[in-house]
């Protein structure tokens, strides 16, 4: 089965078409990095929940949520990595598309 991996660089506060995850990853494994505004996904509950629904993973990088304040570990589908964990994601997956 092939696997999908979805960057996102925009706040949840943009227009982001989340349901676009799911059309294009079809029954493929879906996961999403969180990149620069994107965090903000994985602070607000109902973008994080919303988000949660149309992928299998979730993965924010933890220098992008220190330079927004946050300090924390997010927890659930998502998980914190840093700037060479995401590289390796990036060549796990079998696509990558930038919403």
């Amino acid at each position: 089965m092939a696997s999908i991996l979805f960057v996102m660089l925009k706040s949840p506060h943009e227009n982001v078409n989340l349901e676009l995850a799911s059309d294009l990853g079809g029954q493929s494994k879906k996961a999403a990095i969180l990149f620069e505004d994107a965090v903000y996904y994985a602070m607000d509950k109902k973008a994080s929940k919303h988000l949660a629904e149309h992928v299998d993973e979730v993965f924010v990088i933890s220098d992008d949520l220190a330079a927004r304040g946050f300090d924390c570990d997010v927890g659930g589908k998502f998980k914190t990595v840093d700037y060479g964990q995401a590289v390796d994601l990036i060549m796990q997956y079998d696509r990558t598309v930038t919403l």
